[in-house]
């Protein structure tokens, strides 16, 4: 089995731009944690070892040491973490006190994923964030000190009001405090999220495109004339850091996910999804329900993958990849991929390699009307 993701689903404040599943209502919190044991005890009823555990959300490092112990002790014995793997935890800059850290570290945490979107002030504010700027710089030197190499900095480009060189500054005070990691996204709007409000009322500017893009060339070029690898659309690291967990799921191999909104892939056809509702994750998990457990309507939904769509996920997760997709991966439908791709290579958005496609920065951005123009469906799937 690749990895094991925990969705933790609370945060202390949130953020303007942010849809995934969080509460901001700590209280359940010790219910919660119990809950996440029991659903793993009964969906992995003998032990199966981990390449990678990885705890996101929401924002995990709010859980106390002693849920945190109490996680860990039960993923020990239903899916032990093996002697090498990777264990990420994300966690904001203000979380990063130096007893956490060394209970983290204690506990076997050996990768840090932190959520530090901007350095500089004012946009903080604008995305309701609890850290400020030097706290991002102190917490992670912190962390460096107690011990912790692998990390790896979400930032955040696109913003609106922003210049070229307000990225350049950011992405040079990320680069200085010598992490070997770098997690960059371009802003979103997700309806039903405080950005978007603030934008259809008026209050804030939409994110600029053109500024995204020209965020987005000149980090990818910047980063290697570094030394740095841009291995993935929004992933990029030194030479032997790469996350691991992550790159398991762009190769499609198979992860277990617990907690109210996380995901599962049996690596072959079957994907599930938990619940996104606290309560109602609460209400399935929170009392042993014996084998009567996969029954459950309200913990869980799941669908079995067609040929079709495994291939055309294939396709996606690939393209996002500086490996790109290999011929090999997509059969017969290399022909098809052959006469509908040879207008981007034509473009300088895609390179066609003897055995592979691989998208340029420039296609990266047009990544998915570039993949949709390559999508089987049972029409065209060679037999």
């Amino acid at each position: 089995m690749a990895g094991l993701y925990l969705h933790v689903p609370y945060c202390r404040k949130a953020c303007t731009y942010c849809d995934f599943h969080f509460s901001t209502q700590l209280t359940t919190l010790p219910a919660m944690v119990e809950a996440m044991q029991t659903e793993t005890r009964l969906r992995l009823l003998e032990a199966t070892p981990m390449a990678t555990w990885y705890w996101g959300g929401g924002t995990p490092s709010v859980l106390p040491a002693a849920s945190i112990a109490a996680l860990i002790d039960t993923f020990k014995r239903h899916a032990p973490l093996q002697p090498d793997g990777e264990f990420t935890l994300e966690a904001n800059p203000e979380d990063l006190t130096a007893e956490r850290l060394a209970t983290w570290r204690e506990l076997g945490v050996n990768r840090l994923s932190v959520g530090v979107q901007t350095f500089v002030d004012a946009r903080l504010t604008w995305m309701n964030r609890a850290h400020t700027g030097k706290q991002a710089q102190e917490g992670i030197a912190r962390a460096q000190d107690a011990g912790f190499e692998n990390i790896t900095l979400d930032l955040i480009y696109g913003l609106p009001g922003t210049s070229l060189g307000e990225w350049q500054d950011n992405v040079g005070q990320a680069l200085e405090l010598g992490t070997p990691h770098l997690s960059t996204y371009a802003l979103t709007v997700e309806e039903k999220t405080a950005l978007h409000h603030a934008i259809q009322s008026g209050k804030t500017a939409s994110p600029d495109d053109a500024r995204a893009t020209e965020d987005f060339l000149w980090l990818r070029q910047h980063l290697r004339s570094q030394g740095w690898e841009p291995y993935e659309i929004s992933n990029a690291s030194l030479p032997g850091w790469r996350a691991k967990h992550n790159s398991a799921y762009w190769a499609g191999e198979a992860y277990v996910g617990i907690g109210p909104g996380a995901h599962s892939f049996d690596g072959k056809a079957e994907r599930r999804w938990n619940v996104s509702n606290n309560a109602r994750y609460l209400q399935a998990w929170s009392e042993e329900v014996g084998s009567d457990w996969a029954a459950s309507s309200d913990a869980f939904e799941f669908e079995n993958l067609s040929a079709t769509d495994r291939l055309n996920e294939r396709i996606m997760t690939s393209l996002r990849r500086s490996e790109g997709l290999a011929r090999q991966d997509v059969g017969g439908h290399a022909a098809i991929l052959d006469q509908q791709w040879a207008n981007y290579v034509q473009k300088g958005w895609m390179e066609h390699l003897p055995d592979s496609w691989r998208l340029t920065d420039e296609g990266l951005l047009w990544m998915d009307r570039i993949a949709l123009d390559g999508f089987a469906n049972p029409e065209n799937l060679p037999s």
